[in-house]
C-alpha cells in the first residue's frame, strides 16, 4: 500500500510540475496565438506577398543557422583540443 501510494505521488508530483510550467508562461501561448491568426489573416488577404515573405524568412533563418552551426563546431573543436592537452598534462604530472 505504502509503495502504490509513492507512485501516485510521483506521478502527481511530475503532472503538478508540468503544469505550474505550463501555467507561468500563458501569456507566451496566448501572444503566439494571437500572432498565428494574425499572420494567418495577412496570408490569406496578400497571398502573392506572403511567398515573397516566406522565402525571406527561409533564406535569412538558414542564413543565420548555418553561421550558428559554424560558431557551434569551432566551440567543439577549442574544447576537444583543451581536453587533449589538459588529459596530457594529467598524466605528465601525475603518471610519470
Amino acid at each position: 500500500m505504502a509503495q502504490e501510494n509513492k507512485e501516485q505521488n510521483f506521478v502527481i508530483n511530475i503532472v503538478d510540475s508540468y503544469v505550474k510550467d505550463i501555467s507561468g508562461n500563458w501569456w507566451t501561448f496566448f501572444v503566439t496565438g494571437l500572432l498565428f491568426i494574425v499572420f494567418g489573416i495577412i496570408f490569406l488577404i496578400w497571398p502573392e506577398k506572403t511567398l515573397i515573405f516566406i522565402a525571406y524568412t527561409i533564406g535569412l533563418m538558414a542564413i543565420l543557422v548555418g553561421f550558428w552551426n559554424i560558431n557551434a563546431a569551432m566551440k567543439v573543436k577549442r574544447i576537444e583540443k583543451r581536453y587533449e592537452d589538459m588529459k596530457k598534462n594529467f598524466k605528465s604530472n601525475f603518471f610519470e
